[in-house]
């Protein structure tokens, strides 16, 4: 009897080591310093934070995407192209200090005479306060553009007014894709195909998209779903800046 005894003894401490076990909390998963590292320092995260602008590792400006579409744009040698942008700010001087002839309007008459003592590289830079005369500045510009940028407020009247001025072959900037759904839907439907970066970017404690859009008649138009970034905010259709 005494070694079923035993045997009774080492069973119930095995069951009871095990059921201490699951009841101790398991330790968290250690986090990736080197993808830290990537995204605080070499991505300037870190200095952007600081400085509550959105800037790169070296405190260059550069524009409020995504950090995918920001590495996708910053190896694009823009010396020629000619901008029009729907919303000023550290993207019109990311721009022009690559090479490119920056037109762009400014809703908020406080961030737009801050702006005009810092864009001396932009060849233009207007202040409409009304959403008709914002989205009728690209047609006060005159000519046409390579790249046209929405990414200020009055999204949907801006999409619409952008058309008729953009060069045969030239391509669409719409940041906050995810939440300016209408917009996208909008450009989709005139043939343009959404070519979608979505991540962390500049300030931002969230991921959201940034889109170009493409002329193109593309069978994968038709098969696209709307982007819902991981880890970003969930914002119904119809979304208002």
């Amino acid at each position: 009897m005494r070694w079923l005894t035993n045997r009774i003894k080492i069973w119930i401490d095995g069951a009871a080591a095990d059921a201490v076990a699951k009841a101790m909390p398991k330790p968290e998963p250690k986090v990736s310093l080197p993808a830290l590292d990537i995204l605080v320092e070499k991505h300037g995260y870190g200095r952007t934070l600081q400085e509550k602008v959105p800037v790169a590792a070296d405190g260059s400006p550069i524009p409020w995407y995504t950090y995918p579409a920001v590495e996708f744009f910053g190896q694009l040698d823009a010396r020629g192209l000619r901008i029009f942008e729907f919303g000023c700010g550290n993207s019109s001087l990311f721009w022009a200090h690559k090479g490119a002839e920056v037109f762009a309007v400014e809703h908020d008459r406080a961030w737009f005479e801050k702006m005009s003592a810092m864009s001396v590289r932009l060849r233009q830079l207007v202040l409409r306060e009304s959403a008709a005369d914002y989205a009728r500045a690209i047609a006060d510009a005159g000519d046409e553009f390579d790249i046209i940028i929405i990414d200020g407020a009055w999204r949907n009247e801006c999409a619409r007014a952008a058309l008729p001025h953009l060069r045969k072959g030239g391509c669409i900037i719409l940041d906050n894709s995810d939440w300016y759904i209408d917009v996208a839907e909008f450009l989709r439907t005139r043939e343009f195909l959404q070519i979608d970066f979505s991540g962390f970017g500049p300030i931002n404690n969230y991921c959201w998209t940034t889109s170009l859009l493409v002329p193109a008649t593309c069978v994968l138009n038709a098969h696209l779903n709307h982007p819902r970034p991981i880890g970003g905010v969930e914002v119904g259709k119809g979304a208002t800046w």
